[in-house]
């Protein structure tokens, strides 16, 4: 991944429980309107209420601006979260902004950048005529502090959330009593 760091728990909504509930729990996660989805039954507006962050809706369901985020940025904000829609297209007039952008901006305000990528694609398989899914290197070189996703699919494994990211972050969900659950 070119991650500093990484840390395994029993699946990717466990892993974005486990970073939200650390970097941003009674905080805002700012998370564009078109990226709030449910996967395998759960939906992200519960596993961050369960996270005990606060979920902040930005831009509409099909265009989503780096201004809308800028704007919802605060004193209150933990995060912001990129959710990648592979399981589902908004096709039409539809934007959304690119993770470097929204990586210099997070930087910028000293807010975490956490990148969902889902399925956990390691390399580029582009090339062997499948379809594009961002591997989590990509996300790293990006500017995430934060990447999660699940080892099953792409990995062929168990049920498994893999946080790649900063030992820093690292670190603290380790110390995080969740973790051991």
């Amino acid at each position: 991944t070119g991650a500093a760091a990484g840390l395994v728990v029993n699946s990717n909504p466990a892993a974005v429980m486990l970073i939200l509930n650390t970097i941003a729990c009674g905080k805002e996660v700012i998370v564009s309107r078109g990226q709030i989805m449910e996967s395998e039954g759960l939906r992200l507006p519960d596993i961050i209420e369960k996270s005990g962050a606060l979920m902040l809706p930005v831009g509409a369901t099909n265009k989503t601006r780096l201004r809308d985020y800028r704007d919802a940025i605060s004193e209150n904000t933990g995060a912001i979260m990129r959710v990648n829609t592979t399981d589902y297209r908004i096709s039409g007039f539809s934007q959304d902004v690119p993770l470097q952008e929204l990586a210099g901006l997070a930087k910028k305000h000293k807010v975490p950048l956490v990148d969902n990528i889902g399925s956990g694609c390691l390399v580029d398989l582009t090339p062997y005529g499948l379809p594009e899914d961002p591997p989590a290197f990509l996300s790293v070189r990006n500017g995430a502090e934060l990447v999660c996703f699940g080892g099953e699919k792409l990995l062929g494994g168990p049920l498994a959330g893999i946080i790649a990211g900063n030992c820093e972050h690292i670190l603290q969900m380790k110390d995080n009593p969740l973790y051991g659950i």
